[in-house]
């Protein structure tokens, strides 16, 4: 379908870790045009290279457009802790850096016999040594990384908990962390994959119109008064935080941040003092807040302690979720401090995590399917429809849920115009959500 020329590169890179061999080659047009793009993309990719067990990473037709919220990268993989094939969403910078790097999606094949990470640079891929990276912690490994050229403007990485096994280990975009709560960082791990670094360079020359149905789009969202924009505040005001544990997060200094061409942050960067048991003194630390199932888990848990435990969490490249659960009932700082590093080196074990209880008012089976770390603002049939939405066009999962006024033609129009091509679209897109929530 020619709609989709000037939204992808039409590339896809294949590697094969075991053969040290990274090519790129011609994205199958017909495979666009039957899937549109994203995750449904990325599930039939999965099932072509099903025997090299391969981690699909792929964007969708809007990802780094003038769409709104046009952040998303898709993760596809067999989940090592839901034990079925999910989609894990990947935001800030990611899709767009991966995108104008060069390719639109990535076939990760096999095992490589040392750590290795994987560049891509104006179309070129490149496998290199990341020997110097294992045993790292998150912030160490990012600021060694910038020391290598070249530079990296987009980096999905894992952290020590990967390295050591731990089943709940969760990849980091940077230092920012993720919603990894399926195990892509144990996947990475397992292929003796310590990281990939996106460079993009420029865009993609979308439509000279885009830029106006986004504006127009924007308006009418923003003309609900009623809409508060506190960031990642908002998004916990909408899936329940009880009074007493917001006073813990209001009492610190926040700033609020967005995702790529998002006009309606849902993350925060945050700054606070706390007394490091470590150093026994004081200290002013900050934390970029993009977890709000993590979050909602560990101060529900930890209370006053939560900035500090999810900074150590995001240190070790842990799923605050399940570290939440781990810790200890009634401990001081020190003791769930030290809870954290211990669990962040000491393998659980490969059983497969099978909880029967519903998030929210979703199936659990519907809310791993997508990563497990989306959080539930919508009801079982509209979420898992609008998330499937997002995770195909491109566009963030979390800001489809807070505006369901946007519609999928909405989206659409920003990829046709004439009414033919629109109802084709449409059907499309139907197809494509239909047989992701049923695979």
């Amino acid at each position: 379908m020619k709609l989709f020329n000037k939204f992808y590169n039409m590339k896809v890179g294949i590697v094969d870790l075991s053969e040290s061999s990274a090519e790129v080659a011609p994205l199958d047009a017909r495979l666009v045009a039957e899937k549109i793009g994203g995750a449904a993309v990325n599930a039939d990719l999965f099932k072509r290279y099903e025997d090299g067990d391969p981690l699909i990473l792929g964007v969708g037709p809007l990802t780094g457009s003038f769409a709104p919220a046009s952040c998303l990268s898709v993760a596809t993989f067999l989940a090592p802790r839901f034990g079925n094939l999910c989609h894990v969403p990947l935001m800030l910078r990611t899709g767009p850096e991966m995108k104008f790097s060069g390719i639109d999606f990535l076939v990760i094949k096999g095992c490589a016999s040392s750590p290795k990470m994987l560049h891509i640079d104006k179309g070129t891929m490149n496998i290199v040594s990341a020997e110097h990276l294992v045993g790292l912690e998150i912030p160490e490994a990012v600021q060694a990384l910038k020391k290598d050229p070249p530079l990296s403007r987009s980096i999905i990485l894992t952290g020590p908990a990967a390295d050591h096994g731990v089943s709940c280990a969760s990849v980091s975009t940077g230092m920012r962390g993720s919603l990894d709560k399926a195990g892509m960082a144990s996947r990475m791990a397992s292929k003796n994959l310590k990281g990939i670094i996106f460079n993009g360079t420029g865009g993609l020359p979308f439509a000279e119109d885009n830029l106006n149905h986004k504006e127009t789009i924007e308006r009418d969202l923003f003309a609900d008064k009623g809409h508060g924009n506190e960031g990642f505040l908002s998004v916990l005001e909408k899936i329940g935080i009880e009074d007493n544990l917001k006073k813990i997060i209001k009492k610190t200094k926040w700033r609020n941040m967005a995702c790529y061409h998002c006009p309606s942050p849902c993350i925060s960067s945050v700054e606070f003092t706390w007394h490091d048991p470590r150093k026994n003194s004081r200290t002013k630390d900050n934390i970029f807040l993009s977890d709000h199932m993590g979050f909602s888990a560990m101060v529900k848990k930890a209370g006053k302690y939560v900035l500090p435990l999810l900074k150590s969490c995001l240190r070790f490249g842990l799923d605050p979720v399940a570290a939440a659960k781990r810790l200890p009932e009634d401990g001081g700082l020190p003791e769930l401090l030290s809870a954290i590093e211990e669990m962040s080196v000491t393998p659980e074990g490969p059983e497969i995590e099978r909880e029967s209880h519903p998030i929210g008012e979703i199936p659990v089976e519907t809310h791993n399917l997508f990563g497990g770390g989306i959080p539930p603002v919508l009801p079982d049939e509209l979420w898992g429809k609008r998330v499937c939405l997002s995770m195909i066009l491109g566009v963030c999962p979390i800001f489809l849920l807070l505006f369901p006024q946007t519609s999928g033609i909405d989206l659409l129009k920003f990829l046709a115009k004439d009414e033919h091509d629109l109802e084709l679209l449409e059907e499309v897109l139907a197809s494509s959500i239909q047989s992701i929530l049923e695979d």
